[in-house]
Formats: structure tokens, sequence, C-alpha cells
């Protein structure tokens, strides 16, 4: 997927997890979901320091675990129903009141709040979302200065 990374962590303590890391751009954490900061989906993104998640991928995933928070199908009971919205609800023969952001969403839902190419990341962070895949945003560790 653009701008993700998904990972299956290979720490059997935690049932093998998977995760979707962010790929940093232009020396932005938050890569081509930039645009999601400062809205009601930041909050949803946990912020993990390279450390922890490079301890993570080496198969210790027990300090990653303790900072992700609520599991990702409920992470969209926090945004605002004018986010869960499906662009497509006015005009769709299959819509129903399950066409949101949840673990029943159905693949064709769209974003009603962003638009191309925006949208499509936001309909692939839904769809993660889905499969249980949590979202996380690696935080870089500041430079160490030795004197």
């Amino acid at each position: 997927m653009r701008g993700f990374v998904v990972t299956k962590l290979p720490d059997p303590a935690w049932g093998f997890p998977t995760i979707a890391r962010v790929i940093a751009r232009d020396d932005h954490p938050w890569g081509d979901l930039q645009f999601l900061v400062g809205t009601d989906w930041e909050p949803l993104f946990p912020r993990v320091s390279a450390a922890v998640l490079d301890q993570a991928l080496r198969g210790y995933a027990t300090p990653l675990m303790r900072v992700l928070g609520p599991p990702p199908k409920a992470l969209v009971k926090r945004l605002p129903v004018k986010e869960r919205l499906c662009a497509q609800r006015a005009s769709c023969i299959n819509y129903t009141p399950q066409c949101v952001p949840g673990p029943k969403v159905p693949d064709c839902w769209e974003s009603s709040t962003y638009t191309a190419p925006q949208a499509s990341i936001v309909n692939n962070i839904v769809r993660l979302w889905k499969e249980g895949v949590v979202i996380v945003v690696p935080i870089p560790e500041p430079d160490r200065v030795d004197v």
C-alpha cells in the first residue's frame, strides 16, 4: 500500500500482530498522512519511537504493545459522524447503515471529507483497520551529540 509498510511482527507471545508503519517523506514522520495532522484523525495513530519499533521488528513486541492503545476496530468510534459518512451514500443502491468505518465496512466505502488522492489514503487506512492492522507513526530518535 502506498505510504505504508505492512509487517507481521515475529513475536509469538502477542500472537504475531500485524502493524503498518508510515513511510516518512521529506523529513516529516507522517509522510503521505501529513494532511491528517491537526484533524480528528491525528490522535488515532500511535507515535512510536524508532527504538521501540526496532525491538518489535526483531521479535520483542511487548514495549510496542504497551503504547498502541485500543484495537484498530475501536478507533473509528472516536471519529466524528461527518468523518464516517460514505461519499456514495446518496447514489449507492447497496448503502446500509453499516457503510461506515468499522468491522463490517464494505470495501467500496469512500471518504466524504477528502478528495483524491487524500481520499484514497483514508480509504486504505479504513481497510487496514478493518483487517485489524495497527497503523503507527515512527518517530525518529533525536540526534545524539556526544561531548
